[in-house]
C-alpha cells in the first residue's frame, strides 16, 4: 500500500512541477522526483525484492 501512495505522491509532484517550473528546472526536479521514489521503492518497497 505504501508503494502505490510512494507512486501517486510522486505523480502529484512531477504534474506540479510541469505546472509551475521552468524547462531546464523541470527536467531536474522530475529527474529528482524519481530517483527518489526509485531509491524509496528499491528500500523499503517491493523492489527491495529484486535487488
Amino acid at each position: 500500500m505504501t508503494d502505490f501512495i510512494t507512486i501517486v505522491i510522486a505523480i502529484l509532484a512531477i504534474v506540479l512541477i510541469m505546472k509551475i517550473a521552468a524547462k531546464l528546472l523541470k527536467f531536474v526536479l522530475t529527474m529528482v522526483v524519481i530517483g527518489v521514489v526509485l531509491y524509496v521503492l528499491t528500500n523499503y518497497g517491493f523492489l527491495s525484492g529484486l535487488f
